[in-house]
């Protein structure tokens, strides 16, 4: 049975992405493990408005010899795949023996310490990369550690971490808190305060369609405090719900292949290339014992004049179809504009 692949989507309003980045404000994620955030798993600069972050529960244990705030975590030791119900044994010369035992979900995986007393981190793997999500802050004796990751991940921006550095405070402030445990897929946007364009500290979020207040991470106590937005960020929030919940335009693309092996590989192809600024980008494939016709629902991401919105999508549809074109066996398209009700 396949593991489970979680999406996160982080939208930032576009109005704010050049304030933030002139401001060196940088963009982290952290996932819960054991009750608590202490490593951020991901940091970087937000260049465009729509960013998506894609997962599966994979992890590795490690063993580190101390966890100190601000600086990035070193292993001492090697890393080991692990699965929920396995275990790890730490030997008594510091290396990570494969993990053994049948896998289950029980949402728990142990290493057994043989070794000393020493920290004991969790890595997970976002996209292609696995890089550190957790590291205890004190060491274990020897004996048996229990990990618990949790699908929760902590969103906010700072000016200073970095992926795989250990909370350097002990409160992370205007930050967000999702719960993938009933869900695989959750969209957050985030909204600067108008009194404060650019600060990453200050503004809120919203999630599913609703306005989320920021809140203070207490790292120590592992609790959230409530931040009160001002009259003019609560005004700012809700344009930015209302603008979201507004009826796209919708334009189709229809595409008719003289083979239908060639218009199913590319469908495959144009799902993988959704350009930037289009939010839907829907695909349906008929014909399959002929001449075969993609059909395609495009719309796009931020409210538009409908003739500047009709041109975007256009233009987004061709830019991945005319790179296809060459010597594929189309034998004509169309586009059709559909009516903002439709």
């Amino acid at each position: 049975m396949p593991v489970p692949t979680y999406t996160l989507t982080i939208s930032v309003n576009p109005d704010d992405i050049s304030n933030l980045q002139n401001a060196g404000y940088r963009l982290c994620i952290a996932k819960r493990v054991n009750n608590k955030y202490t490593v951020v798993w991901w940091s970087g600069g937000v260049s465009t408005a729509r960013n998506t972050f894609a997962w599966d529960a994979e992890f590795q244990v490690f063993g580190a010899l101390r966890f100190q705030q601000g600086l990035r975590v070193r292993p001492d030791t090697n890393a080991q795949e692990i699965k929920f119900g396995q275990t790890v044994v730490l030997d008594v010369h510091g290396d990570m023996q494969p993990a053994t035992g049948p896998s289950d979900k029980s949402g728990v995986f142990q290493v057994q310490n043989d070794h000393d007393r020493i920290c004991i981190g969790v890595n997970a793997k976002l996209g292609e990369a696995w890089s550190p999500i957790y590291l205890s802050q004190e060491p274990f004796a020897i004996g048996v550690v229990s990990l618990t990751p949790v699908e929760k991940v902590l969103v906010w921006f700072d000016t200073s971490s970095s992926t795989g550095i250990m909370f350097e405070s002990d409160d992370i402030i205007n930050s967000v808190e999702l719960d993938f445990t009933s869900k695989t897929s959750q969209s957050v946007t985030y909204v600067s305060d108008p009194h404060r364009p650019g600060n990453g500290s200050s503004g809120s979020w919203i999630v599913g369609g609703s306005a989320i207040l920021s809140s203070t991470y207490n790292v120590e106590t592992d609790t959230f405090s409530l931040e009160t937005p001002s009259a003019l960020l609560l005004g700012k929030l809700s344009a930015t719900i209302n603008s979201q919940n507004s009826v796209p335009l919708t334009v189709t693309a229809s595409v008719l292949f003289s083979k239908p092996a060639i218009a199913q590989d590319f469908v495959r192809y144009a799902l993988a290339r959704r350009p930037d600024g289009v939010r839907t980008w829907a695909f349906g494939l008929s014909g399959l014992a002929g001449p075969a016709v993609v059909d395609s629902r495009l719309q796009a991401q931020d409210d538009m004049e409908d003739e500047a919105a009709i041109q975007f999508l256009q233009d987004a549809f061709l830019a991945v179809l005319s790179p296809f074109r060459v010597n594929s066996n189309v034998t004509g398209f169309s586009f059709k504009v559909l009516d903002r009700n439709s």
